[in-house]
């Protein structure tokens, strides 16, 4: 279904006022400029959205129209870790040969040291250290690493004495589900099938997994972002079809974008949406295009744009996804990620020579020698 992703564009051209230039001078500092995104995520296996352990699954109460509801729910550090990983397979899928000579052209002059003396790149999210390092496979300068933030140190930057830290200007809210708890999980008895044997033993253990057809809806917050920025978050976001513990086993899911709205400050939250649909679906297990037609039309009250028709909706047309063609991923690293990239080493520099944290313990260290 290619109006999705015509409808994405169409929005983006008419509120290019709230998206940043590609050039822009101090595009590292907010100007408040947001797009959210409400989207709906569809179980479509038995997903594991646990937090604490094994067995576990995370749960909210929520008020609905003098009901309660217990409700599953995906933290939004689970959605924003699968962006992330999401978009880097977007992004080494397409970096060319081209993009090679580009990081010996441009990115190395920056003097950013993870690029392979080829103009190799490559950055992934990496297990903590024993010691208690983490981001060591982040390389600081791509656009998964300047949009959804990392930690720039000594090891991903020449000219960094201390430690940077970039924010992500990708937020989420909370997605919660609307079916209740009771109708919505399932507890069921799995055998641990031992490495390089075929038999189970007596290894069993239980899980708490969501049942197919169950539905979360989430948001997603641009902030300050380029329109080749916000093109390859929403693609990664609606190019998510796993998620959750064990996601090559259980979790099969759905990532439907279904609205958009631009503007300067938040207006909806992901709890305002859930509560109107539990209005009308009282935590049943209703059909996901219920749930899409009662989303539809709450936000296209609050002024979001909707992406989609509220009728003749086929949630298994797999096409309801933004895309990115090689030449936009090829403009945003030469231009877009490569500007904000640049000016991230020049505020480093500037505040190297205004005396910063790294400056002013070089100044004590000197001081203490003079003594």
């Amino acid at each position: 279904m290619k109006s999705l992703m015509n409808n994405v564009k169409k929005f983006l051209e008419a509120n290019c006022e709230f998206l940043r230039d590609q050039n822009e001078p101090n595009r590292i500092f907010t100007k408040g400029y947001k797009i959210e995104g409400i989207y709906l995520l569809i179980s479509k296996g038995i997903p594991l959205f646990r937090t604490e352990g094994v067995g576990d699954i995370t749960l909210f109460t929520i008020k609905g129209d003098r009901v309660e509801y217990l409700l599953p729910a995906i933290l939004p550090e689970k959605i924003q870790a699968k962006i992330r990983r999401r978009m880097l397979e977007i992004l080494r899928g397409s970096f060319t040969d081209d993009l090679k000579r580009l990081m010996k052209e441009k990115y190395e002059k920056l003097h950013y040291k993870k690029i392979g003396d080829n103009g190799s790149w490559n950055c992934y999210i990496a297990p903590p250290l024993s010691e208690g390092g983490t981001d060591i496979g982040m390389c600081g300068f791509c656009p998964a690493c300047t949009i959804l933030g990392s930690m720039i140190t000594d090891n991903e930057l020449e000219d960094a004495k201390t430690s940077y830290g970039l924010k992500s200007r990708v937020h989420h809210d909370i997605a919660f589900a609307t079916t209740a708890y009771e109708k919505a999980v399932s507890e069921m008895t799995h055998n641990k099938v031992g490495d390089g044997v075929s038999y189970t033993g007596m290894a069993l253990f239980e899980e708490q997994h969501v049942l197919p057809g169950v539905c979360f809806i989430g948001k997603v917050v641009l902030n300050d972002v380029t329109m080749m920025e916000a093109k390859l978050v929403l693609s990664s976001l609606t190019t998510i079809t796993r998620m959750g513990a064990g996601e090559t086993k259980f979790g099969s899911v759905q990532t439907i974008l279904l609205g958009l709205k631009a503007g300067k400050y938040e207006t909806i939250s992901s709890y305002d949406v859930v509560r109107k649909v539990l209005d009308q679906s009282k935590g049943e297990l209703i059909p996901p295009e219920d749930v899409l037609t009662h989303v539809l039309r709450y936000i296209k009250e609050k002024g979001f744009t909707p992406l989609l028709e509220d009728s003749n909706i086929n949630i298994g047309d797999a096409d309801l996804t933004v895309e990115m063609s090689n030449d936009e991923i090829k403009t945003l690293w030469d231009k877009d990620n490569y500007f904000y990239a640049e000016q991230v080493v020049k505020y480093i520099e500037r505040t190297k020579k205004a005396g910063g944290k790294e400056g002013s313990r070089e100044r004590k260290a000197k001081e203490g020698e003079e003594e």
